[in-house]
Formats: structure tokens, C-alpha cells, sequence
């Protein structure tokens, strides 16, 4: 395991809070004047001594389990990230994995999260462009089209959970 984490409407996930505030121009919370709003996370990745090693790995595969909590559509990508912040490759190469809403009931409770499970294979080409690469960045992107307004309340429970792992391919000269 590499590791997991939620994103939601928190500072922790980059979320500006005051969005969630009712506008007083508009009696209505200031989210709804945006199409879509970004949240992420940043965890630590180490390639470390496996890099050093890595004309003996044929592949990296990594697995990942995406849990969509919020009642909207999601788009998802992930990031390697050099020390400088700089994206070294990225999960999906053929844009943002897609994601359908999770079920709310009538009181705006989630009742089931829509669930997504992916491996992401690396070549050696690949492996080779995280060299550098010492955090991994989860970047998602949640469409605020057809949201009740009245479930506000609720987006402090609304969470994206994502779980990553890596298997690696090894090849041993005898």
C-alpha cells in the first residue's frame, strides 16, 4: 500500500470553506456560482531504493479503489510530483478518469457510493519519469450541475476515498 485518504469540502483538500457561506445578495451558498470546484490531496511517494535498482523492474502496477461520495459527477486524475511541485506523469494518460454520482436519499444522506477499481501499469519508460517524483497529488474536480442547494448541510460528509497500491515486476539476473 502506498496509502489512502478522503477529499472533501475541507481546508485539508484545499476546499475555501466561506463557499459554504449563504451569499446575502443571492440567499443562496456562494458554491453555486461555480461550474465545478477542486479539491486535493498530497501524500508522501518513495521510490527510493527501488529506483536505484530500476533496470531489474520490468513494470509498476498501480491499483487503485475510488470511492465517489458525493451526490455529482467527478473527475479524478493523479499526480507525480517533483520537489519543486512540478507533475513528473500522471496516472491517466487519456484525461481524467470519470466518476457517476453516489445515491443521495430525499434528506441528502448518501446511501451508496459508486466505486471504481483501476490498475495502472507502468513500463519501464514510465517508471523511468519518477526518478524524481516525492509526493503524489490526488486532484479532483466535482461538478456542482443539478445539486440541490438545500444539501449544503450535508458536504461536510460528502468524501471522495481513494485507496493506492503498487505491485512491482521484478527481473533477477542469476
Amino acid at each position: 500500500p502506498i496509502g489512502e485518504t478522503s477529499v472533501g469540502l475541507n481546508s485539508i483538500s484545499g476546499f475555501n470553506e466561506v463557499l459554504l457561506e449563504t451569499n446575502p445578495l443571492t440567499n443562496e451558498p456562494y458554491w453555486v456560482e461555480f461550474e465545478e470546484i477542486p479539491l486535493s490531496y498530497t501524500m508522501q511517494f518513495d521510490i527510493g531504493d527501488i529506483y536505484q535498482k530500476s533496470e531489474e523492474i520490468v513494470e509498476l502496477v498501480f491499483r487503485l479503489n475510488i470511492y465517489n461520495g458525493f451526490p455529482a459527477n467527478i473527475q479524478m486524475q493523479i499526480y507525480f510530483l517533483d520537489v519543486s511541485g512540478v507533475a513528473a506523469d500522471e496516472f491517466f494518460t487519456n484525461g481524467p478518469l470519470r466518476l457517476d454520482p453516489a445515491t443521495a436519499n430525499d434528506n441528502g444522506e448518501i446511501t451508496k457510493k459508486t466505486h471504481e477499481q483501476k490498475d495502472i501499469v507502468f513500463n519501464t519508460d514510465r517508471i523511468g519519469n519518477l526518478q524524481f517524483a516525492d509526493r503524489i497529488m490526488i486532484s479532483v474536480l466535482f461538478s456542482t450541475e443539478g445539486i440541490d442547494k438545500n444539501l449544503v448541510e450535508y458536504y461536510d460528509e460528502y468524501l471522495v476515498d481513494v485507496q493506492i497500491g503498487v505491485k512491482a515486476n521484478l527481473k533477477f539476473g542469476l
